[in-house]
């Protein structure tokens, strides 16, 4: 089992590698999370300038999950740009670090560790202005629609 320290000493090392031909990539931030149990990392951003990388530890705390993968991903945003995505610039800059070019994970959680779902928002019944007939939205866009922002059905029969 790898702790905080040593999940964050390796994901420096294959950043430190990675640094004399990136060079944002130097002194960016490695954040461990405890709380992590459905994506194994994240590249965080605030006004299109990155601020650092957070790890899974519930993920990472196995080593037999591949931590340079999923530091080699996010390092590949970091690099190509907020606005990139997981599109073909991304891709080629991943596949330049040594992965594969590919979005998802299929890791299993450390022994310990369990995942903990996504809670979704209850939605809310509001009637349709074009058909009046009744639709299910979110709690933002139903307290929009109260402030007279018109949603419909996507294929409103009338």
């Amino acid at each position: 089992m790898r702790n905080k320290q040593q999940i964050q000493g390796q994901a420096r090392a294959i950043l430190n590698k990675l640094a004399p031909q990136y060079p944002v990539l130097a002194n960016l931030p490695i954040r461990i999370s405890t709380r992590m149990t459905r994506a194994a990392g994240q590249a965080s951003w605030r006004g299109g300038i990155p601020v650092e990388i957070t790890l899974s530890l519930p993920f990472f705390a196995d080593e037999a999950n591949d931590l340079h993968r999923t530091v080699t991903h996010e390092a590949a945003h970091i690099v190509a740009g907020h606005a990139a995505g997981h599109g073909p610039t991304w891709k080629a800059v991943h596949r330049s670090m040594g992965g594969k070019g590919d979005r998802c994970h299929t890791m299993s959680l450390a022994e310990g560790f369990k995942h903990t779902p996504r809670k979704r928002a209850p939605r809310v019944e509001v009637t349709c202005p074009k058909c009046s007939q009744p639709m299910l939205l979110g709690p933002t866009q139903a307290k929009k629609a109260q402030r007279g922002y018109r949603y419909t059905h996507a294929r409103c029969p009338r």
